[in-house]
């Protein structure tokens, strides 16, 4: 954990994050970052993340994430220009699936999400297995992903 992870309050197991500022255009009219924009944060934290453990940037004929399920549970609101550190880490890995965990940051935790990510060949929509090199990759950033999620 980085000493500016400490000051969002990021609590131990999270190996990955990105800093964003809740822009104007995230929020609703009593300024607090609306729902949709999570989820907008969650996306660009798995994206980065899953460039991160190399995974082949997006074509028909590479493999690539699609999201099955997804959710989010709100502990706090934010709002316009909070300074946030958005996480993301794999807490399970399948053979043709994964799962994927975030959290909003900002003075501890506002908001957590999961999501159920499978790895399909975009052109055939045919679900394919995670490939060797990308599950260590994963494995190297999150080990716990091996156990079924973090202890």
């Amino acid at each position: 954990m980085t000493p500016d992870w400490t000051r969002f309050g990021v609590e131990p197991g999270w190996s990955f994050a990105v800093r964003h500022r809740v822009r104007w255009s995230e929020c609703d009219p009593f300024r607090h970052a609306n729902h949709r924009a999570y989820f907008e944060w969650f996306e660009e934290a798995r994206n980065r993340y899953l460039e991160t453990v190399g995974l082949a940037p997006l074509s028909p004929q590479a493999p690539g994430p699609v999201i099955a399920e997804t959710s989010i549970r709100y502990h706090r609101p934010l709002a316009y220009a909070d300074e946030i550190l958005v996480s993301a880490r794999t807490v399970r890995l399948g053979r043709t699936s994964f799962e994927m965990e975030y959290a909003v940051w900002h003075d501890g935790l506002c908001a957590i999400g999961r999501a159920v990510l499978i790895l399909v060949i975009n052109a055939t929509g045919e679900k394919t297995p995670l490939p060797p090199e990308l599950r260590e990759r994963i494995l190297a950033l999150d080990p716990a992903a091996h156990r079924g999620g973090p202890q």
